[in-house]
């Protein structure tokens, strides 16, 4: 018997789409890409352009994608099985919603929202209506690092002390002058809400903790935009454990790096990835593991799941086809989503606020709520 194909329907033409088309269009993996809405009648064009994409191929898709300028018109004749949702953060929540009210699963980038309460409703409507939520959560689907997880939570590592993340993903002024909601704190925050929020997922993941407390300095240096372009803060875990953050666009656009670091009791391990090759070392009781980790990691995905980082929404996709078929949660599910984005928010709180700031919320709060916040 044949596989069985699910439909893909894309909303959003931006730079990050492309990924999307790449990873949808692979073939053999039991996906159809079958309508893209964009902004106006001639975005999918452009965006099939920038594909790496063959001729002939980009010819296939061209002639059997249907384009439509309303995604609600694209949902109620479509019927995809699953949305895919690329444009401005502050837009998610509210395309989302529609989607999964119109019958689709949905993979929906980072964040899931801008305000904490939009992120909860997505995360319960996702529940009600027995819908899956795949957040472009790239980090989840890195080589190792489902493995680190698996072990960490099995107490291979002991009892954590403290993990740290760095997020160093320079952005130039024409980064943020490219698009008027680039930068703003209404539909896109600044480093913390765009770089680092799925980052912060992942660590909270590795270190096997949700947080339960924020603090956090802002600061903007370099840039002309209303959100920060520099961070510092610290989560406390559920479990106990400490998490250190450091995030910038400040430094050099050409040497983007996110480095993850977590202490236990038995052992510990550095990953990361710079100007887009991986590193990582891995240490229990003394004794190097990189090997074990990376025989482990070819038994279980092959030598082609090494090389995941050239583009890992396509990994994305095939658990969360998976996910859709076999009635089961994806790697970077809705929870995920939401409590990335209200940890973040917490960070945002507690600058503002000049405390520490608990999680969960006492009150609702979005990005939104810091126009106007003073860089000092």
């Amino acid at each position: 018997m044949a596989e069985k194909c699910l439909r893909v329907a894309l909303i959003g033409c931006g730079r990050i789409a492309v990924k999307h088309i790449m990873a949808i269009t692979k073939k053999n993996n039991g996906l159809l890409l079958c309508a893209v809405a964009g902004t106006s009648p001639g975005a999918f064009d452009k965006l099939l352009d920038s594909c790496n994409l063959s001729g002939k191929k980009k010819h296939q898709i061209k002639n059997t994608v249907k384009t439509y300028t309303d995604y609600n018109q694209m949902l109620q004749k479509e019927k995809p099985d699953i949305t895919s949702i690329t444009v401005p953060s502050g837009l998610h929540y509210a395309i989302a919603k529609a989607a999964m009210f119109s019958g689709s699963h949905i993979l929906l980038e980072k964040p899931m929202s801008m305000r904490a309460s939009q992120a909860k409703e997505l995360f319960d409507i996702s529940e009600q209506k027995n819908r899956r939520i795949a957040m472009g959560h790239i980090f989840r689907y890195f080589p190792i690092v489902g493995n680190l997880q698996k072990d960490v939570a099995a107490g291979r590592f002991g009892k954590i002390s403290h993990g740290s993340v760095i997020v160093r993903w320079g952005h130039d002024q024409s980064y943020y002058d490219q698009n008027a909601w680039r930068g703003t704190w209404e539909h896109d925050g600044g480093v913390l809400m765009n770089q680092c929020v799925h980052a912060i997922d992942l660590i909270c993941w590795l270190m096997n903790g949700q947080a339960t407390a924020a603090n956090a300095m802002l600061g903007k240096r370099f840039h002309d935009m209303e959100a920060e372009d520099i961070t510092l803060g610290t989560l406390k875990l559920d479990n106990g454990a400490l998490c250190q953050i450091e995030g910038t666009t400040n430094s050099p656009s050409h040497d983007h790096e996110a480095a993850f670091y977590l202490l236990g009791e038995k052992g510990g391990f550095r990953i990361g990835v710079r100007r887009g090759r991986p590193y990582f070392d891995i240490r229990i009781n003394g004794k190097k593991k990189n090997l074990e980790y990376l025989i482990k990691e070819i038994r279980s995905k092959g030598l082609l799941g090494l090389f995941s980082l050239t583009n890992p929404h396509a990994g994305i996709y095939t658990d969360l086809r998976d996910a859709v078929l076999n009635k089961k949660s994806p790697i970077a599910d809705a929870r995920s989503g939401m409590m990335s984005v209200e940890s973040v928010l917490a960070l945002y709180l507690s600058a503002k606020e000049k405390k520490q700031i608990d999680i969960p919320l006492a009150e609702d709060f979005s990005s939104e709520e810091m126009s106007g916040y003073i860089f000092k």
